[in-house]
Formats: structure tokens, C-alpha cells, sequence
């Protein structure tokens, strides 16, 4: 202003700012949309080879031969698919080592059949069998003991059980006497030769000491108290009726009710149970 006055800076009044453009922006503009399409234009050709022309290269749109495609489209199908459980699998048996010597199996024995035991002691002394088809061996002998003041004897091994039979009836009021006891060969030689027995030397059972022939004071034995309570108890002490009637045909012998014989208490109670005769027993 001419007439010197200073104006601020700061109060001027803005002027307008013309803002240039650079030189050749339009073109620029234009080939890069130009540049845009032409690539658009070799995908869109890339895309339409790979799909009309694909399987002719063996190629897939990730440029893989035709077996790896499949197998990573086997691989991303299997992940897509959901797990299945984890089952434990069973824990497989340990083979034993081969090292270790293999045992050889033994041979197959077979079982010997099992013989049942004997419950008849039939070696046992007081189980030996007198009759006329067994006699005495010639060097037979026992040991006698006297069992009464008639000079009846018998086997020693018998007395006591004889004894404690005897004092068992007497104390039920009845009176037992000894008609004969252990008798030698000898005297049964004489006796057999003479015609008062009918069985020969060594083959009566009073030759070897294991029977007694029982009688009773009051009169005849057959019938009585006496041998009634003898039949009834006389297996409780090791003693059996020898002789039984209707067993004849079988010992040899007639029915004789008064001679017993000695067998041991727990032979004596199976005989008495079965009903049999010593021969039918033993056999």
C-alpha cells in the first residue's frame, strides 16, 4: 500500500492455491488399467487350458502330476473325516526266547489199574482155613494156655478174647462149660482110628488151637440161653458159629451149634453181617 501502512502478515487474506498436476497421469492411469486386464486376461487363458486341457498334461491347477493330486486330495479327504476312537489293542503274548533249551515232552505211561487192597487178612494166623481139603502142614505148631480146671487148652492168642466172652455171659446168669478145646494130631489120629471122629489128623480145627466146642451145665445146648446169647454175641469177641446149618454141602461137616472158631472181632462182625460160612468168605 502506497500509503505506507503495514499490514501483519497474518491479516493478508488467503489466495487460492492452484494445485498442478504432474505431466502424464492420465496415461499412466490407463496403462495400468491396460496391465490389470491383460493379466486378468493370462489367468482367465490359464484357468480355461487347465480345465479343457488338464488331464491331457497330467497337470492339476497347482501344477501336481495327476497321482499326486489325488493323493493330496486323499490326504486333505482323510483329515476332514472325524477320528474314530483309539481302541487299546490287546497285548500281544510274549513269544518265549529261543534261546531258552525246549523240554521234550515226556512220554504218555499208562496208568497201571488200581488194585483194590484185600479187606481180608488172608495170611494173617487167625484167618487160617481147616477143613478136609486144607489140612495142617505136617510142621505145624502152637502155643497153648489152659482155660479151665479140665485141662482145656488153646491157642495162647486166643485166651483172652475166649476169657472176657465167657465172663460176659456168666455175668448175665448163664453157666458155659468146655466140651473139647485145642486137641494134638496125635490125639486126632488116635481118635480117627478108633472111629470116634470122622475127620482125619490135621484136618479138624481143634488141631490147631483156634476153636472150642461150648456147652451149658443145665442140660442140652441146642435151644438153650447159652447159645442163644452166643449166636447173638460171640462176633463182638473174635468168634463164629463154624458149622452153620445149611451149610452141610460146603464146610463138610453137620450142623454142630456148639463149635465156635476164632476169626478176630473185626473179621468175625463182617461174617456175622454177610450170613457166610468161613469157606464162602474166604473164597
Amino acid at each position: 500500500m502506497s500509503n505506507g501502512t503495514r499490514i501483519d502478515p497474518e491479516e493478508r487474506e488467503p489466495r487460492a492455491i492452484k494445485i498442478r498436476q504432474p505431466k502424464h497421469t492420465g496415461r499412466k492411469i490407463f496403462l495400468s488399467v491396460l496391465g490389470v486386464l491383460c493379466a486378468a486376461a493370462v489367468i482367465g487363458a490359464g484357468v480355461f487350458a487347465y480345465v479343457n486341457f488338464g488331464d491331457y498334461f497330467e497337470f492339476d491347477k497347482f501344477g501336481k502330476t495327476e497321482e499326486e493330486s489325488q493323493s493330496s486330495e486323499s490326504e486333505i479327504s482323510e483329515e476332514s473325516e472325524p477320528e474314530e476312537p483309539v481302541v487299546p489293542e490287546e497285548p500281544e503274548s510274549v513269544p518265549e526266547s529261543s534261546s531258552e533249551p525246549e523240554i521234550p515232552e515226556e512220554p504218555i505211561v499208562p496208568e497201571e489199574p488200581v488194585v483194590e487192597e484185600d479187606p481180608i487178612p488172608r495170611d494173617e494166623w487167625f484167618m487160617l482155613l481147616v477143613n478136609r481139603e486144607n489140612p495142617l502142614p505136617e510142621d505145624f505148631g502152637v502155643e497153648t494156655v489152659l482155660i479151665d480146671n479140665e485141662n482145656h487148652t488153646v491157642d495162647s492168642r486166643i485166651a483172652e478174647d475166649l476169657s472176657a466172652m465167657i465172663s460176659a455171659g456168666e455175668a448175665e446168669g448163664l453157666d458155659f462149660i468146655f466140651y473139647t478145646a485145642y486137641r494134638s494130631v496125635n490125639k486126632q489120629r488116635e481118635l480117627f482110628e478108633a472111629g470116634k471122629t470122622d475127620a482125619a489128623p490135621g484136618t479138624s480145627e481143634h488141631n490147631c488151637g483156634l476153636a472150642v466146642d461150648i456147652g451149658c451145665r443145665t442140660g442140652e445146648f441146642d435151644g438153650s440161653p447159652e447159645e442163644a446169647w452166643l449166636l447173638a454175641h460171640a462176633h463182638e469177641y473174635g468168634f463164629i458159629l463154624r458149622y452153620p446149618e445149611g451149610k452141610e454141602d460146603i464146610t463138610g461137616f453137620s450142623h454142630e451149634p456148639w463149635h465156635f472158631r476164632y476169626v478176630g472181632k473185626e473179621q468175625a462182625k463182617l461174617i456175622f453181617e454177610s450170613g457166610l460160612c468161613l469157606e464162602e468168605y474166604l473164597a
